[in-house]
């Protein structure tokens, strides 16, 4: 018999913020696909039920040397670089050292053939009718031995049950970023008609607000000179609402950039939820540049001035504070200073959407520790971020973002300047809605200094993020680094394991009715996660199953709004995958597509259909393994029921307490 442990925190969440629950109801939501780019209005709504992973060529043995590493090679003798199964949406698309002789196949819902093979320097040059420019571009953003193209496309590519991408010659660098949704998400395959307006008008009116809310209404501050050490408030609001828009106009100098802060108020928080310099807010934190990106417009004026201008939406509603602060030192005062922030009404259903939030460090690199841009303990999505790096060859290392207790980042890159969509550090200075580069090294020596913001596709999480990146190939280099990481965050998390079984353990195995057929027991296994932890050694015993099916039961939240399935594996097996049912019922396929054989545990993931699950406190899981066909044996060590609950009696109307720890 399975055992609910209630709406209890799992692995390191502290017990007392399970005790608080949001009682979410949900806003309106827009209409459209789920694969809709979102706007600026939807990114505060907090997510429900959807995942963002990334596969990309990075090096499985942990180490740099991130190219030629495709997910397997097919029966064609192709490399595959992209295998899920959906529904889901390709959000973007990122190459480098691209071979002349390379295509792009495009297999959709389990097609034998491709339904489109694309020479790749053709697909991001725009020549293909159904992936035009500007969503796609090829273009010279490195200088490293000659300098070579960046390949990058924001063409949502959605697929109803399955989408494979292999590419003919060489693998090279590449990382695809996608979500996947539950089975029975109204998803319709690729057909290159979707919706790409919002999309399309954020690369044509670059740096500028693409709906401003008719209804807004503006604070200006004349402008004063700031001292060393003064606040200067450019808002105070006791009434709710929504920030829609922050303008600062200042003296165009790096001290201003640099020494002046602006901090951020919600709900009378005991702490600021934004602190951070002027510059590094404004993706602009070294000397007056201009910056033209989807959330953040900088212009810098004639007669020694500059414009900052953030559209990042900020609801609040009880109070809100916007200050500025002057940490120059000496007795010489900053400015003129001047500021319009402009607030609509709040449009916002407060348990179902987050503050804005940032987290601000400044220092010197630690070797064998990632650099942490965001940890977060809640209910978010990750905006991205703006960082300045100086001393040694940093940009080899690599974005890892892991969310949600699992034990190796959902996200892993193949380096710095590519999560960046650049490549081949040094970069020149390039402005796009989604990242860029401000201030080219080779052109004025100093720090670098590169913006991402993952607009086309936020990373939802649902009980914590841990994002980190590494300075150099290996975490290994001497720098001084700055980031400044952006989040929409409710210190409340909605994701709770309630069960978990112990394979191979007969008293776990028998109190879960765990039955397998064509399974075998496995030695002990000692081996590492891929990631942030990768020397952390882990032993664990469990099965390999050459086929046939698995049944087992486990307990879940009746209240639940949804459950996802944990469960750990050894990824030198190939492509293992099932079929998934629930109670009798199809609840997706369960597909992990990749292999390691250095860095073997896994913890693979599947969102089972609320539908299903709803009103429930126990759960019978089928997985008919599929075998064949290329896919290899199913191993599994541990499961995890993890229960959504977006729904609750705890107050919310203070920002106090539990839900501030």
């Amino acid at each position: 018999m399975s055992h609910y442990l209630g709406a209890a925190p799992f692995r390191w969440i502290p017990w007392g913020l399970a005790l608080v629950f949001a009682a979410l109801n949900a806003s309106p939501a827009r209409a459209g696909s789920p694969c809709d780019c979102p706007t600026l209005d939807d990114l505060p709504v907090l997510p429900r039920n959807v995942r963002l992973l990334q596969f990309s060529s990075h090096n499985k043995q942990g180490i740099n040397g991130d190219a030629e590493w495709p997910l397997y090679e097919d029966d064609r003798g192709d490399a595959v670089v992209f295998d899920a199964a959906g529904p889901g949406c390709v959000r973007s698309i990122w190459q480098t050292c691209i071979p002349g002789g390379q295509s792009l196949k495009f297999y959709f819902d389990g097609e034998a053939e491709p339904r489109f093979e694309i020479p790749a320097l053709d697909f991001h040059g725009g020549k293909h009718p159904l992936f035009p420019k500007p969503l796609v571009s090829c273009e010279n953003l490195g200088y490293y031995a000659g300098g070579d193209n960046a390949g990058n496309c924001f063409v949502p590519i959605p697929f109803a049950k399955s989408l494979k991408v292999s590419v003919t010659g060489q693998c090279s660098f590449n990382h695809f970023l996608y979500e996947l949704y539950p089975r029975g998400t109204p998803v319709t395959t690729f057909t290159g008609k979707e919706d790409r307006s919002y999309l399309l008008r954020a690369f044509a009116e670059q740096g500028e607000e693409l709906s401003p809310p008719a209804d807004a209404t503006a604070t200006r501050v004349e402008a004063v000179e700031l001292k060393p050490g003064q606040a200067w408030d450019v808002l105070q609001a006791s009434e709710p609402a929504t920030v829609s828009r922050i303008v600062i106009e200042g003296p165009a100098s790096e001290e201003f950039l640099r020494q002046v802060e602006i901090e951020m108020w919600w709900d009378d928080a005991p702490r600021p939820d934004v602190l951070a310099p002027m510059g590094m807010f404004f993706a602009c934190p070294l000397r007056p540049e201009n910056v033209r990106s989807l959330p953040a417009k900088v212009e810098v004026l004639p007669e020694g001035r500059i414009r900052l201008t953030s559209y990042f939406r900020m609801p609040f509603w009880r109070s809100a504070r916007i200050a500025l602060v002057s940490r120059a030192a000496g007795a010489k005062p900053l400015g003129p200073v001047s500021a319009e922030i402009q607030l609509v009404p709040q449009r916002y259903a407060e348990t179902d959407t987050g503050y804005f939030t940032a987290l601000y460090r400044d220092g010197r690199t630690e070797m064998a520790r990632d650099w942490l841009i965001l940890d977060a303990l809640g209910t978010g999505r990750f905006l991205g971020l703006v960082q300045t790096m100086e001393g040694g060859h940093y940009c080899e290392g690599n974005e890892r973002f892991a969310a949600d207790g699992a034990g190796m980042p959902r996200i892993h890159g193949t380096g710095s300047e590519d999560y960046y969509l650049a490549c081949l550090w040094p970069n020149p200075n390039f402005n796009k809605p989604f990242a860029g580069c401000v201030g080219d090294i080779t052109k004025k020596p100093g720090p670098a200094c590169y913006y991402r913001f993952h607009l086309e596709a936020a990373m939802p999480f649902y009980s914590a993020l841990d994002a980190r990146i590494q300075h150099g190939g290996m975490s290994d280099i001497v720098s001084h680094y700055r980031s400044l990481g952006f989040a929409y965050l409710r210190r409340t998390p909605v994701l709770f394991q309630t069960d978990f079984i112990d394979v191979a353990n007969g008293t776990s195995e028998r109190e879960h009715d765990y039955q397998a057929a064509d399974s075998t027991l496995t030695e002990e296994l000692t081996a590492s996660y891929e990631g942030n932890h990768a020397g952390v050694l882990v032993r664990d015993r469990g099965r390999v199953h050459a086929g046939g099916e698995i049944t087992f039961t486990v307990a879940v939240d009746p209240d639940n709004a949804g459950v996802r399935l944990r469960r750990r594996l050894d990824q030198k097996s190939p492509r293992q995958a099932a079929d998934v049912f629930v109670d009798g019922q199809p609840a997706g396929t369960w597909y992990h597509a990749d292999q390691n054989e250095f860095l073997r545990w896994h913890d693979a993931e599947i969102d089972l259909p609320p539908e299903l699950t709803r009103g429930k406190s126990e759960l019978t899981i089928r997985l008919a393994i599929k075998s064949g066909g290329g896919h290899g044996p199913f191993t599994d060590y541990r499961y995890e029921a993890l229960s959504y609950r977006f729904g609750g009696d705890a107050a919310v109307g203070s920002r106090e307490g539990a839900s501030r720890q």
